[in-house]
């Protein structure tokens, strides 16, 4: 009696034990993805950051979990399943062998915007049957940052000295002034972008001043998540002969330039 109790458990022991591998084997011919994303919402510059107050929170965008996920396929664009990513499952089951483009994005596209900015990014993949593969890839802005700063004794020589900055994606210029010094402005960027700036520089009675053999309109070429930063400040080389400059750096490395302006005494003194 007791061989044939053994006998039985045994038998069923190995029935379990087959039941689990058939249990495994049909876990493991599922084709299926795990999304696996990451944010990086740093602005590159070649000088240092500047104190902004920012209209938006940045680090709204880094928080991944705020983002829509998209799979489409990669041949028709139909789409496949749209989620936002924290209501993704842990494993999506998906074809083999299919090509698949995953996406994902956050914010608002705007050409010029204090207060919206938008972060996206993709990955095209195919996946090999009964296989689980991680699709992992950065969302980064599609967008260049841009501030103006001005020295402190900027306004004991001039009222103002606007910026004007345009991109193939806006219609109009923006400008920012004095008033805008601590903002930061994004523009909507491809990978590579040619930014056109416009300087105004304005006296102490807020006219324009144009001196001779100063190019008020630059061009400068830099790519998606930069930071653009502008500095304005007076050049005072010989003020008792009422001749001073003012000194407009391009934070890139591209623009350096320093313009005198003759401006007569009286005015000094305004």
């Amino acid at each position: 009696m007791k061989k044939l109790f053994c006998s039985i458990l045994f038998v069923c022991s190995l029935c379990f034990m087959a039941s689990c591998a058939k249990s495994d084997d049909t876990s493991s011919d599922k084709t299926q993805i795990v999304v696996d994303l990451k944010s990086d919402m740093s602005f590159k510059s070649s000088g240092g950051a500047t104190a902004v107050s920012r209209a938006i929170d940045e680090s709204v965008y880094s928080d991944i979990t705020n983002y829509t996920v998209k799979l489409t396929k990669a041949d028709s664009g139909e789409e496949v399943y749209t989620a936002v990513y924290k209501d993704w499952s842990l494993a999506y089951e998906v074809d083999p062998g299919q090509q698949y483009k995953l996406e994902a994005y956050y914010g608002e596209v705007s050409p010029a915007s204090y207060d919206n900015l938008y972060v996206c990014g993709s990955e095209t993949f195919s996946v090999q049957a009964g296989s689980t593969k991680k699709v992992g890839f950065q969302c980064k802005p599609q967008a260049i940052k841009v501030n103006v700063a001005y020295s402190d004794d900027f306004l004991e020589y001039f009222s103002d000295c606007i910026v004007s900055i345009k991109t193939k994606h806006m219609d109009a210029a923006w400008t920012m002034g004095n008033a805008d010094a601590g903002k930061d402005l994004y523009l909507q960027s491809d990978a590579e972008e040619n930014v056109e700036l416009a300087f105004d520089i304005k006296d102490k009675n807020g006219e324009s001043v144009s001196p001779e053999g100063f190019t008020n309109t630059k061009q400068v070429a830099v790519s998606s998540q930069t930071l653009l930063k502008i500095s304005i400040s007076p050049n005072v080389t010989e003020v008792e002969g009422g001749k001073f400059g003012i000194n407009i750096t391009v934070n890139t490395d591209v623009v350096d330039e320093d313009v005198d302006i003759e401006i007569p005494n009286d005015l000094l003194n305004n």
